[in-house]
Formats: C-alpha cells, sequence, structure tokens
C-alpha cells in the first residue's frame, strides 16, 4: 500500500511482473504481456515505454533458440514486441522493423527490456526502439543499453496491401509437391540451428514454384502460453523454417546461418493460434512475403516483406559479452579544479631561454637551462618543479616531411626525454621534485580539419605513461598547452595538481578518459567498401594478427585479393598454407616479402600492385616488441621497436595519400595508453600511430587507429607472454579478447567515425572492485556513488599508511611482527604470480625461481609500496632476493628503533658466518659468487647513502675535536693496520 496525498490525483501500484516471480514494477499500467511487466506514459509527452525483465531462468523455453551455441531471442520476439507496443499506442501495424544487434541470452544473466514508442508525426506513425541491457547486483545503474531493433509503427496498412491477403482454405494447394521432413532439424543443426522442443514446430511441407508450403504447431506444453501472445514467437519462426531446407535455396553456408534481419508490412490479424499453415512466396535468396493462417484458412499474420541476413559466430560472441567494450579516448574538464593565484613551489626549466612562450608562462623567476646536467650542476636545492619543454626546434609543423626527416627529429625527441627521465629517475636529488613533460599539440582533443598534430612529440606521451606504470607516486607529469596566453598563466597550477595527463586549452584544463561506444549493427562495415577488384594491403599479413584479419576479410567480408606483407613472405612460417586456405573462399591472397620500413622498398612494391586491382585498403598489423623497465631502455631498443612500427606506418601514409583509398587502419596498442609498464619503447610507437591517425584526419584522409587490448591469439607477441603477464593484466580489469571477439570488434570499429578506438576486453567486477591497480582511464567507466571515506591506513596518504603500520608492528613482538611482514610479502608476491594465496610462496626460495622478472618486480614494489607508504626501488627483488629477506628490510624500515642495535649486528654476524663458510673448492661457481659481491656492494651503497649525510656530520665534528693520536689509529683501522 501506499500512501496518498491531497495533490496526488494519479492513482500508482506496485504489480508482480507477468511469469518471472522477480520484484515488482511500479508503473502507471500493467504490459499484459509473458516478456514484459509495465507500460509508463511521460508526463507531458505522447510517449511511451514498455519494459520487462527476461532471461532462461524465467522464460526456460527461450533456451530452445540456440544458433551457433548462442541462445538468441528470435526476431519473431521482436516482431512482437513491436506490435504489442502498437497495440498500446493505437498503432497496431508494423511498417518496418530492421534488427540491429543480435539479442544474446547468456546464461545464468537477465537482461533489462526497454521498448520506446515516440510520439505520433503527421501521419500518425510512431517510431520505436528496442533496447537491453544486463540486470543484476553489480550492474551499475549507469550501464549502457544495446539498441537491438528499430522500426515504425502505423495505425493501419494501406487499404491495397489489407485487401491483398488471401486465404489458404484449399489446403494442400493443389498442384503442390511434398518436400521430405526427414531428420530436418538434426540436419539444421550441422548448419547451426540448435532449435529445441518448442521450436521444432515443422510438421510438413510442400512446393508450388516460389511458394513453399508448411504446416507448424506448438508442442502441446506450449499451449497454455499462446493465448498470451499475438502470435507466439515460437510458433511464428517454426513458420520461417520452411524456407531454410529448400532445395533450391543457393545460400553459403560459410557465411553462416541466416536469420531475419528486416521485416515490413506485418499485420496480426487473429490471436492465440497453436498451429498454422504457411506460405512462404521467395523474391530472391534473402527476402520472402509470408502469409500464416489457421487450420480453417482465415488470415493470422502477414508480412509483406522478410529480409534475411548471414550472422557470424564472432558477431554473437561479441553480442553476448557485457564485458568486452569499443571504447573512445576523449578529454573532459578537470572537476572541481580551482587554480591557484599564486602556486606554491619554485621552478626550472629545460629547454631554449628564446622561446618567448615559456618566458611568458614561467617568468623570469624560472631559470632556463639547456639539460639537466647543467641544473645539476647549479648550486642550492632542486627546484620543487622542473619543466621539460618539447616544443620549439623540434616541433612537428603538421606539413608533410617527405623522406626521413620528421622519423629522424621524432627519434631524437624520444632518445633526448628517454635519457632526461632516467637521469630524473636515478638521482636521488630529485626524489621530492616533479619532472613535468610539456608538449603543445601532441596530444589532447582530436584537432579541427587543417590544424597540426605535432607527431615529433607524440610518442612522448607513450614513453612517459610507461615510466609512470612503473614509478608511481607522481614524479612525472605529462602536460600539453596550446600557447594561448590564458593557458600560460595556468601552466604552474595545473602542474601542482595530482594528475598525471593534463592538457590545457584556452585555459580549460582537461584530463583524459574513456567513454563506450554503443555497437547497434548488425552488419557493421567490417571490410573496406571500395572497388570490388580493388587491392587490401595487411602488413605482418602472415603474422598471428595479421593472418586472422587476412581470414576474416576472405570469409566474411567476401575480399577477393589480399596482398599479405611481411619480411619474410611466402617464406614465412604457414604463409604458402594460409594462402591456400584463403583460396578456398575464392580469395587470391600473395605472401610478399618486403620491409615496410623501408621506404624505397615499399615504394617498389606498391608501383608493382596492377592498375586493374588497385590498392583500396591498408591494414598495418606488424610490430614487435622489446621489453624492458624504463631505467635499462637505450636508443637501440627505441629504434628497434619504432622501425616496424612508426616508421611503416608514416611510410605507408606518405606513399598512399593521394590514392583514393577507402580505409587506411593502424594496429596500436593499449601499451600507449594505459598498460605499458617495461615498454616505453613499445608505447612510443604505438602512440605515434594514434597521432598519426588524427593527422590524417585533419588532412582529409580516412584513418581509423586501435588501442588493442590483448588477444587470446597465441602467434606473436601474445604467445610469449608468461602466467605473472596475464595476472596483471587481469589486475588492470582486463582480459584476453578470444580472436572472434576481437574481430567482431573490428567490425564495429569501422562503423564508427573516429580517428583513435579502443577495443578490450574488459572484466566489469575488477573494475567496480574498490582499490587494486586498475589504472584511471579505466576506472572512468564505472560510475561508483560517491561517498566519503573515513580515514584510514589503508586509504591515508603514504606517510600516514607507513606511520600507521609502523605503529601496528611496534606493539608487536618481534616474531609476530616478523610473521606479519612476512605475510605481507607473500600475500604480494602471490598476487603479482595469480596465486589463490600466499601460502604456496616459500619464504625462502628466490625470487627469480619462483617466476619473477622485472616487470613482476616492478608489480611488487609497487603493492608493497602501496601496502607501506615506504618508496622502494624498481629492483626491489634483486637487491632483497627472497620473501623472507625482504620482509626483514621491510622490518628495518618501517620499525628502525626495534630493528637496529644489538639485532642488527646479530644480522650482521650471521651473514659474516654464512659467507665465511661458503666453499671456496673447486666446485665453485664464479658467477653465483660475483653476483652475491655485486649484491653485497650494492647493500653498502644504499646503507651509506640513507646514513651518510648525517654520518659525515658527525665523523667531521669528531675529527675536528680529536687529537694527533686518535687521528692516526682511526686511520690505520679504515685501511686495516693492526
Amino acid at each position: 500500500d501506499l500512501p496518498t496525498y491531497p495533490f496526488q490525483h494519479r492513482r500508482y501500484w506496485l504489480e508482480s511482473t507477468p511469469d518471472t516471480g522477480d520484484v515488482t514494477t511500479l508503473g502507471q499500467d500493467s504490459a499484459r504481456h509473458p516478456l514484459l511487466g509495465a507500460v509508463l506514459h511521460r508526463a507531458g509527452t505522447d510517449e511511451s515505454i514498455l519494459t520487462g525483465r527476461i532471461s532462461t531462468r524465467t522464460h526456460p523455453w527461450l533456451a530452445d533458440h540456440s544458433i551457433m551455441g548462442a541462445v538468441l531471442l528470435p526476431g519473431t520476439a521482436l516482431v512482437e514486441l513491436a506490435i504489442h507496443a502498437g497495440d498500446h499506442t493505437g498503432t497496431p501495424h508494423l511498417e518496418e522493423l530492421t534488427l540491429q544487434a543480435p539479442f544474446v541470452l547468456a546464461p545464468e544473466q537477465a537482461l533489462q527490456l526497454q521498448i520506446t514508442v515516440g510520439p505520433p508525426d503527421a501521419s500518425d506513425r510512431r517510431t520505436l526502439t528496442i533496447h537491453s541491457r544486463p540486470d543484476s547486483g553489480d550492474v551499475p545503474r549507469d550501464a549502457p543499453w544495446t539498441q537491438h531493433a528499430q522500426g515504425t509503427l502505423t495505425p493501419q496498412l494501406p487499404s491495397a496491401e489489407a485487401d491483398s491477403s488471401s486465404d489458404l482454405s484449399n489446403w494442400p494447394p493443389t498442384g503442390a509437391q511434398p518436400i521430405t521432413l526427414h531428420d530436418t532439424y538434426e540436419d539444421l543443426a550441422t548448419q547451426g540451428y540448435h532449435y529445441g522442443p518448442v521450436f521444432q514446430g515443422l510438421k510438413a511441407a510442400w512446393r508450388a514454384g516460389n511458394d513453399i508450403y508448411a504446416e507448424v504447431a506448438l508442442p502441446p506444453e506450449a499451449h497454455q502460453d499462446a493465448g498470451a501472445f499475438g502470435v507466439h514467437p515460437a510458433l511464428l519462426d517454426a513458420a520461417l523454417h520452411a524456407n531454410l531446407f529448400d532445395e533450391g535455396d543457393s545460400q553459403d553456408s560459410a557465411e553462416g546461418p541466416r536469420l531475419p534481419f528486416a521485416w515490413s508490412g506485418v499485420s496480426v490479424h487473429a490471436a492465440g493460434a497453436t498451429s498454422l499453415r504457411v506460405r512462404v512466396t521467395s523474391h530472391g535468396p534473402d527476402e520472402a512475403s509470408v502469409l500464416a493462417t489457421d487450420p480453417t484458412g482465415a488470415p493470422v499474420i502477414s508480412i509483406r516483406s522478410l529480409a534475411a541476413r548471414a550472422v557470424s559466430a564472432e558477431q554473437l560472441a561479441a553480442a553476448g559479452s557485457d564485458d568486452d567494450a569499443l571504447l573512445r579516448p576523449s578529454w573532459a574538464e578537470r572537476a572541481g579544479w580551482s587554480p591557484s593565484e599564486e602556486p606554491a613551489g619554485s621552478w626550472a626549466v629545460i629547454g631554449s631561454s628564446e622561446d618567448d612562450r615559456l618566458v611568458a608562462a614561467f617568468g623570469a623567476d624560472a631559470p632556463v637551462f639547456s639539460d639537466l646536467a647543467a641544473l645539476r650542476a647549479t648550486p642550492g636545492p632542486v627546484p620543487d618543479f622542473v619543466a621539460l619543454a618539447c616544443t620549439g626546434v623540434l616541433a612537428c609543423t603538421g606539413g608533410e616531411d617527405h623522406g626521413t626527416g620528421l622519423l629522424d627529429r621524432m627519434r631524437t625527441a624520444t632518445v633526448r626525454v628517454l635519457e632526461a627521465v632516467q637521469e630524473w629517475l636515478a638521482d636521488p636529488r630529485f626524489v621530492d621534485s616533479r619532472l613535468v613533460i610539456l608538449t603543445s599539440g601532441a596530444a589532447g582533443p582530436d584537432a579541427e580539419p587543417g590544424t597540426a598534430v605535432d607527431l615529433v612529440h607524440a610518442p612522448l606521451w607513450g614513453l612517459v605513461r610507461s615510466a609512470q606504470a612503473e614509478q608511481p607516486g607522481g614524479r612525472l607529469l605529462l602536460l600539453d598547452w596550446d600557447g594561448t596566453p590564458a593557458s600560460a598563466q595556468l601552466l604552474r597550477s595545473a602542474a601542482a595538481t595530482d594528475g598525471t595527463e593534463l592538457v590545457l586549452r584556452d585555459g580549460k584544463l582537461l584530463e583524459p578518459r574513456l567513454v563506450r561506444e554503443q555497437q547497434s549493427a548488425v552488419e557493421a562495415i567490417g571490410a573496406p567498401r571500395g572497388d570490388p577488384e580493388g587491392t587490401v594491403l595487411i602488413t605482418g599479413g602472415t603474422g598471428g594478427l595479421g593472418a586472422a584479419v587476412a581470414r576474416h576479410l576472405a570469409a566474411r567480408h567476401g575480399a577477393r585479393r589480399l596482398l599479405l606483407v611481411s619480411r619474410r613472405g611466402e617464406k614465412a612460417p604457414g604463409a604458402l598454407e594460409l594462402a591456400q586456405e584463403l583460396a578456398e573462399f575464392g580469395t587470391e591472397a600473395v605472401p610478399v616479402a618486403c620491409d615496410v620500413a623501408d621506404r624505397a622498398a615499399l615504394e617498389k612494391l606498391l608501383a608493382e600492385i596492377p592498375s586493374c586491382h588497385p590498392l583500396t585498403a591498408v591494414i598495418h598489423t606488424a610490430g614487435v616488441a622489446d621489453n624492458s623497465l624504463i631505467e635499462t631502455q637505450t636508443a637501440r631498443s627505441v629504434d628497434s621497436v619504432l622501425r616496424p612500427k612508426a616508421d611503416a606506418a608514416w611510410h605507408l601514409h606518405e606513399l598512399t595519400q593521394h590514392q583514393p583509398l577507402v580505409a587506411f587502419v593502424l594496429f596500436s596498442s593499449t601499451a600507449g595508453l594505459f598498460v605499458g609498464a617495461g615498454q616505453a619503447n613499445y608505447a612510443a610507437s604505438n602512440v605515434f600511430l594514434d597521432a598519426l591517425a588524427r593527422h590524417r584526419r585533419t588532412q582529409g584522409l580516412p584513418a581509423l587507429s586501435l588501442a588493442w587490448g590483448l588477444w587470446a591469439e597465441t602467434q606473436g607477441m601474445a604467445g610469449r607472454l608468461t602466467e605473472a603477464d596475464l595476472e596483471r593484466i587481469r589486475r588492470m580489469g582486463m582480459r584476453p579478447l578470444p580472436t572472434g571477439r576481437a574481430l567482431a570488434l573490428l567490425d564495429s570499429a569501422m562503423a564508427v567515425d573516429a580517428p583513435v578506438l579502443v577495443p578490450v576486453g574488459l572484466e566489469a567486477a575488477v573494475l567496480r572492485s574498490p582499490g587494486g591497480p586498475v589504472p584511471a582511464l579505466l576506472r572512468t567507466l564505472v560510475r561508483n556513488p560517491m561517498r566519503r571515506a573515513v580515514p584510514a591506513a589503508a586509504t591515508a596518504a603514504p606517510a600516514a599508511a607507513a606511520e600507521a603500520l609502523s605503529l601496528r608492528l611496534s606493539g608487536l613482538s618481534e616474531a609476530d611482527r616478523n610473521l606479519l611482514l612476512l605475510d605481507l610479502v607473500r600475500d604480494s608476491a602471490a598476487a603479482v604470480l595469480g596465486h589463490g594465496s600466499g601460502q604456496h610462496i616459500d619464504p625462502e626460495r628466490a625470487f627469480k625461481d619462483i617466476g619473477f622478472d622485472s616487470l613482476a618486480a616492478v608489480d611488487l614494489r609497487n603493492l608493497l609500496g602501496a601496502a607501506t607508504g615506504l618508496r622502494l626501488p624498481a629492483t626491489l627483488v634483486f637487491d632483497f632476493p627472497a620473501p623472507a629477506v625482504l620482509a626483514a628490510h621491510l622490518a628495518a624500515e618501517l620499525v628502525p628503533a626495534l630493528s637496529s642495535g644489538q639485532s642488527l649486528f646479530a644480522e650482521i654476524d650471521r651473514l659474516e658466518s654464512a659467507l665465511l663458510a661458503s666453499p671456496l673448492d673447486e666446485g665453485e661457481r664464479d658467477g653465483e659468487h660475483a653476483e652475491v659481491a655485486a649484491l653485497l656492494e650494492t647493500l653498502v651503497r644504499k646503507w651509506r647513502d640513507r646514513r651518510g649525510a648525517r654520518q659525515d656530520a658527525v665523523v667531521r665534528a669528531d675529527y675536528e675535536s680529536a687529537t694527533d693520536d686518535e687521528l692516526f689509529a682511526a686511520l690505520d683501522g679504515e685501511i686495516g693496520i693492526p
């Protein structure tokens, strides 16, 4: 019972959703339909919304409609829903309905259903859309809806159409020849149509010219539901089966099962039928008209036209995966930012003192140095902020740069910043300062046509993002500005925020975010729609991703000529077998050896494409990885990755920009956006591809850069990933994309008007979990309620977290303290490796022996740093090579008072005993002992660096007051004289 109020003139109530047993829906009227719960009429409009909730649990008969293993709400159900919505709005005839995305019902998952009927137009027609989205407790309220269908309802059909229906009282029709139906549904299952008992309604069939006649009926157990429908979806679906096994049907089973795609002129003349007589008149291989009557020949439903399209397993996989997404990078104003009039902190600038924009932005109080070495040589404290200005002489004007000029300048800039970042991170003097990498036009919102994109400095964003992932804590900031006076006034304030990637545009501070692209098209563009006799060039065409794309273009999109380019051509493993496989689809695929990064070689290859088969599309999938931490990256390692990825893309752009291409697709990577730890060079090369796509769009050229998440494809780079690598990706809220799903996302991406898109497999549950190492860009996809947090050790600043943990440890006995820290180390190590519990981690076994590499070491360092608030080195597991040793180090750092003194000397004594007891006989392994010596030297250096300044002061004071005898005695001790 709901309370009533004096001003309430409309009655509301709670009612049970029919046939679901679920919690009731608050509405204004009952929809009175087995698939719907309520119909709502929007106040002040003539718009209606019908809602429902469906699943195979609440509507188990739907599980009998399975296509290629996916349970699919049949198109006949969407037609039924559309006509029922028309009944509620005085427009009971379906003029047209186009299906846009498969309606997949995943196991154990319910879907919210929403049908929207718009207001009538001048002809009393109403538009209609059908949407769905997952309905479960962990789905946020703003989860995106998928549009499955769009159509038009009308009050009545044209008179000529209404009079054209004929009855089927003469049955079976004179002259019709019977069709054998032996093993009908077994045969259909081999084509991908897996129909359960409720949908196996075909009983008899005949053929007469272009007409197929059939008898269909619902099984007895479904009769009780028939009266609630206009026409039961399973009964109407069975009526359409008559055309599936037509011996004259020319469908190619390789394309996949054909499903209803577009309906027009649909009218229901009678409701509640349990059996039908059917006439299906073919108007071509993919179009027919349908008339269904009751057993007396009286019309039940008529369909003027029904068009069918093939559906692929990839499309069904795409529709059935709620976590996978096609994302678009965007920029939004930083919420709640209020720039300070006098931002605190001292500044210095690395750049050109002749850059008037820098002088105007930072003022005379910010000295300008040529490089970091010059800054380090200057006496005095290090400034709080140091701006590394990547503008001026190295900036790209946005014009074309034939040859290698642009590429050379891009390399120079990339290596210059790499060395600066390495120097910054290695020098302990900079540990409390912030390096601001300042660019102009290298990143930010998509540029307007005709404006410049700084291709020279764009890769720096990928490189620095990788460094940020390895070295969290805000020591590095990426900031792009437009050089306007309004932005110049805010540079200092922007740098003082806690952001890691910022853009200033005309005085507005922007931050990056990812937004979902709605995927609605069943038949996305997918393959280039140019000259059917044209050639599609695929770089890396014989590799894992390139080969998968080639198969997809041939099998799904009918590509007839593919140029598969790789360094080894037909000598590449599997290249000739791939060409033979593609030939079975009628595709001429030619493996060609060419180093695309060699401009002259590529130019020669393009010139050899015959004019009768001109180049119509380019798909650049080639690339290599050479992973290492930022500290060990070199100019050579940068070049080894830039060359096949960035150089090749630039040459493809230059040499084809005057050709009428319909598609120019670049395979980039999420490594350039947020997953680049240990991949600074690879991240830089991928961001260049993203920037190139933006640059081409400003020039009016086709371009799409796809920053892919990991594919499950085991060939190529993905096949070299370890379990720790895969676990790292999962903790970030992602998972590998099955190849079929990735190809479906490729099709969807080709239908979107955007220069850069991010197709990625998401782990929604991980994204919504509190805390964790999920990248900030992915967290923007989940909008959790904003609530004030109670300060605690886990959520406090690092210093506060360390203090809280130290206090906790100080109250424990030494044994309990060591056990707690050991558990912390083991649990963190288990999380890095993907083990269920830290109990599986042997405390005495070396990290390197349980699967740790340099990147896993960084992950462990980051986890322990977040838990303890300590600033830990990336070489943590190499400096302290076993969990027990590392736990002891953490104890010394967190509770130095309890871990020093006699206990510390005791540890040194034990270490000395262990070293002296080490065998020095012929079995000695020189490499192992050299490694131990190096570790000891590192430990001594760390100890001196940590306490050196204070101890030097004490020593100097002691020496100043010492006598000559005391000084000589001290020197004798230092050099070992007894």
